[in-house]
């Protein structure tokens, strides 16, 4: 046993190139598996860590005015458990209006959604003081015990920074129309009831903290119906919503990717396994006439893929899972907030090596029974690679008159196994390179798509436009329009859906386009985004009903058009069709260029967004998948290299003597090399015609993760068909010139007296 596991190691250093192939597949596979799962099992687990021990709430209202009778029965109802009351104000700093913070004064209760205190003292409702947030206190050169100024409905409130925080409700904190943080321009703040005065400030409560179960947003509508209040769910909530999607996003591509390069390995080890014993297939017989039974020589023959499968495996996992959450998790950091973010390993993925090592055991047993069944005679005595000639029956193919296309023709036919898995490989080189570089350009296009032809504008004034002088002159120096964002209550036969509402004055700086592109106008009813009216089955010519957040009353409406829109997804409806219908039009924003003479430094304005900083956010917000596209796409080189290559020299090494024989009657050598670079052309050529399909539908499948707030269409441009295409092409190419190099060392006696 010991001369058969010296003899495997030796074998195995003797085809250090195919197993090495293997050893690349299976760390391949199990690098991006054990990295991908350890990347989301982490922002997973430390999410819902933070939300476990902060007791984020399940339910949010809000309202100008809480009817005490009415949250006394709300709470009173058996499904709900506990309910917090906090009024929530919008505060700029004193000495910098552009800087906001949402100011938050507890009712001396923070046991729901509490916040988690980094620096300083814990929450007291007995401390005067504020808890300020640690990043905008970072970003802003705030310290424990420094005096912060907050101007709150025209009011200067004084405070001693007493603690520095994090919120559970903040873990995605991004205002209205922004994509990317700015934890330098907002912030929040919690004081209790003891750290403001009655003089200062007397303003009633105006938020509901609810914890419960069952169908809480059923009890809510029992009791306070719809009129004047605005209800959250904690699934709807964007720092609950958008990680889960992040999570979702990430683990789903990962598992794709990783089946691919699974499949892949194992045709690399069916390759280098039958490649090995057709090579030993002397040395077999010799084994077997010494007695060396049947049983030991299949453990020996798997035993040289399986010792290799397992070794790559268990490395990759190892290291897949330190590189890929280092590589990502900076990107995922300047998204969400969380106190503490590591990488956690799934529980069980570490069987993934042993599963990888047992799929290489049973595809080796499978190639072996070919080649260790037959006695030391019969294997000693014939090629067990050669096959009987036979005549095919397609006569039409027979009939060609080039002796390159005959031999070609009849050899693909004679070994079907190794031609179909060499079509495989290149379906698998193929699938992968369009569908990362697709991906890719799909994602690039996305910003083009929302900053170059949706939204045109250069300048998004955000805020209360009460003030017509104001509003008027702000209109003209923009050369702008106004612009109505909105959430509302979307309801069909079957489903009731949040969603978000724009009102447009005109189509100059936010354009409509169709789901073939192509740019509509919107004269009566309402567009509805792809992604709306797929999730709720609503097509044109149907009518909806609608009613704004917070109100009762409801509208209806026809749908007009079905609208690909990148970002905002929801209903769109013009302000002239909103006046018929009598639907209130009021002005949360200023659209056009950048203002050049009225000041926007200015109690009316809440934000300013300029084109840039919102492109720069979203190509920040897509970086983590544009990262894996990249990784991917290196992977499906490496790929694409190494299967290419195994299966090239396989295809050397069966046709081995017939290629002596060709020699021996008077081919040289270059006319051998176009035999063979030309058949592997042949089934490059069909592998590529399937695998774009297959590319374009994994493609799809990729694009099918993506958050449903994000509409993303698949932009393949033909440089990315023309790349899968010529890239494939190229490195069959160059790998097949590099194997007919062998062809001129061919030694043709020992090749035509192999059976003597």
């Amino acid at each position: 046993m010991v001369m058969l596991i010296r003899k495997m190691l030796r074998d195995i250093w003797k085809n250090k190139v195919p197993f090495i192939a293997i050893f690349l597949m299976m760390f391949a596979s199990n690098f991006i598996f054990s990295g991908i799962t350890c990347e989301y099992n982490g922002i997973n687990k430390s999410f819902h860590s933070f939300v476990d021990k902060t007791n984020l709430a399940d339910a949010w209202i809000t309202s100008e005015t809480l009817d005490k009778a009415k949250v006394d029965e709300l709470e009173s109802k058996s499904n709900i458990l506990k309910i917090e009351k906090r009024l929530y104000l919008s505060s700029t700093l004193e000495h910098d209006k552009n800087k906001s913070v949402d100011f938050y004064v507890l009712d001396n209760q923070n046991s729901i959604s509490k916040i988690e205190v980094a620096d300083g003292e814990a929450y007291d409702t007995t401390k005067k003081g504020i808890w300020l947030d640690l990043l905008f206190a970072q970003e802003n050169d705030y310290a424990l015990h420094d005096k912060i100024v907050l101007n709150v409905n025209g009011q200067l409130i004084e405070n001693e920074i007493i603690g520095l925080c994090y919120s559970p409700e903040y873990i995605y904190n991004v205002n209205e129309g922004e994509m990317l943080p700015n934890h330098q321009k907002n912030g929040f703040a919690f004081v209790n009831k003891c750290s403001i005065q009655k003089d200062v400030l007397s303003v009633p409560y105006n938020q509901l903290l609810i914890k419960g179960t069952g169908n809480i947003e059923k009890t809510i509508d029992s009791v306070f119906g719809v009129q004047g209040i605005s209800v959250v769910m904690q699934k709807d909530h964007p720092s609950y919503s958008m990680i889960g999607d992040e999570v979702t996003q990430h683990k789903e591509i990962g598992l794709i990717f990783v089946a691919v390069f699974l499949f892949i390995a194992v045709l690399i080890t069916i390759t280098t396994v039958h490649r090995l014993l057709n090579s030993q297939r002397m040395q077999i017989g010799i084994l077997k006439a010494l007695g060396f039974h049947k049983s030991k020589l299949y453990l020996h023959y798997v035993s040289h893929s399986t010792f290799v499968c397992f070794i790559g495996a268990v490395i990759g996992w190892c290291i897949g899972s330190i590189i890929i959450p280092k590589l990502l998790y900076p990107t995922m950091g300047e998204m969400y907030v969380l106190p503490k973010l590591e990488p956690a390993i799934i529980q069980g993925s570490w069987c993934l090596p042993l599963v990888c090592a047992f799929l290489s055991f049973i595809v080796s047993m499978f190639i072996c029974r070919k080649y260790l069944n037959d006695n030391a005679s019969k294997i000693l005595y014939t090629n067990s690679g050669e096959k009987a000639m036979k005549e095919i029956s397609f006569h039409t193919l027979n009939r060609c008159r080039s002796f390159y296309k005959r031999w070609n023709i009849r050899d693909i036919f004679q070994n079907r196994l190794r031609s179909m898995m060499t079509i495989f490989g290149v379906i698998g080189c193929v699938s992968l390179l369009f569908s990362s570089m697709g991906l890719f350009t799909s994602m690039q296009n996305l910003t083009d798509w929302t900053f170059e032809k949706v939204q045109t504008f250069e300048t998004k004034i955000t805020g209360t436009f009460s003030d017509e002088t104001y509003r008027s002159e702000l209109l003209e120096d923009t050369f702008g329009e106004e612009l109505m964002e909105s959430s509302i209550v979307l309801k069909t036969e079957n489903n009731e859906k949040t969603t978000s509402f724009t009102g447009l004055k005109s189509q100059d700086y936010i354009r409509l386009y169709d789901t073939n592109d192509k740019q509509v106008t919107l004269k009566n009813g309402v567009a509805l985004s792809q992604n709306i009216a797929d999730e709720l089955s609503i097509r044109v010519g149907e009518r909806i009903r609608f009613r704004f957040s917070g109100t009762d009353k409801w509208y209806m409406s026809i749908v007009s058009e079905i609208i690909h829109t990148p970002m905002s997804q929801g209903v769109t409806m013009m302000k002239s069709d909103m006046d018929k219908e009598n639907i209130p039009f009021y002005t949360t924003s200023i659209i056009g260029y950048s203002p050049t003479n009225v000041k926007i430094d200015s109690d009316y304005v809440s934000n300013t967004q300029n084109k840039s900083d919102l492109k720069s956010g979203l190509d920040t917000m897509l970086d983590s998948s544009v990262m894996l596209c990249s990784l991917f796409l290196f992977m499906a080189i490496l790929l694409g290299s190494v299967i290419l290559y195994n299966l090239g020299t396989l295809s050397y090494m069966e046709r081995y003597r017939d290629m002596a024989t060709l020699k021996v009657l008077g081919f040289n050598n270059k006319r051998i090399k176009k035999l063979m670079i030309q058949q592997n052309l042949w089934l490059t050529f069909i592998g590529v015609i399937i695998g774009l399909p297959v590319g374009y539908i994994l493609l799809l499948v990729m694009l099918g993760t993506v958050q449903t707030s994000i509409d993303i269409s698949v932009y393949t441009p033909y440089y990315v068909y023309l790349a899968s295409l010529l890239g494939t092409f190229l490195l069959s190419w160059l790998i097949n010139k590099l194997l007919t190099q062998k062809i001129k060392y061919i030694d043709m006696v020992s090749a035509l007296k192999v059976n003597e």
